[in-house]
């Protein structure tokens, strides 16, 4: 069987840090997939480059490590708005609005104030190359490991199956600590859930599984 990590640093390195507070060394994430448990053929790992230079030497050492690297442009995505929502007393209406209005106690001038000004976050989306490189690979013998939650790739695992392919989510089902957003999205818990069944009912074993990131923490966590 062959193994192939496909690794979605954006996704990972921000579930590692908002919900277990730990960051990857990606030496040791190398030195994981390539024991003698997983022996994953090739260990592709994409991330954005800002044209900081040292995103570019954190590149060429993880090339030397035995990495298989994919970069593009970052570019920034301006943040979800926010909101701020009520129950009305009287009639038990929600509402929800984006801005008010300020009057001064003084002179009564009046100031419109807006909610969403959360400002941007810098994003490069890999969805295009991950799943070409991963169809690559696909093949009854091959098994796809994807370090990633993100549902965009649910419809990705079902055309890895077709192919015979077996698919291993890497991930957590754990909330983020500050604000509780998932990391592992429904979709693929779906997809998850129906397998089993399907696998369960025909006696055999799943091909789309779920590997637990913080199952391994110490073995890929960076020393603080």
């Amino acid at each position: 069987m062959k193994r192939y990590a496909l690794i979605d640093v954006s996704n990972t390195k921000e579930t590692t840090k908002a919900v277990f507070d730990f960051s990857i060394d990606w030496e040791k994430m190398m030195n994981f997939l390539r024991n003698d448990k997983w022996q994953c053929k090739d260990i592709v790992y994409y991330e954005g480059r800002t044209g900081d230079k040292k995103f570019d030497n954190l590149h060429s050492k993880l090339e030397l490590l035995g990495y298989e690297v994919r970069t593009k442009q970052t570019f920034f995505q301006k943040n979800k708005d926010r909101a701020v929502r009520f129950i009305c007393p009287n009639c038990s209406q929600e509402n929800c609005f984006d801005e008010y209005s300020f009057d001064c106690l003084n002179c009564s001038q009046q100031k419109l104030i807006t909610l969403n000004n959360k400002g941007t976050h810098p994003k490069a989306n890999f969805d295009v190359e991950i799943t070409a490189d991963a169809l690559n690979y696909a093949g009854s013998d091959s098994t796809i490991i994807l370090f990633t939650g993100d549902g965009d790739f649910c419809y990705l695992a079902e055309k890895l199956i077709k192919a015979g392919a077996l698919v291993i989510f890497v991930s957590t089902f754990r909330e983020t600590i500050k604000d509780r957003r998932k990391r592992f999205s429904t979709r693929l818990k779906d997809l998850l859930t129906e397998e089993e069944k399907r696998a369960t009912k025909l006696g055999e074993k799943p091909r789309v599984r779920f590997l637990e990131i913080d199952n391994f923490r110490y073995l890929i966590c960076k020393d603080e």
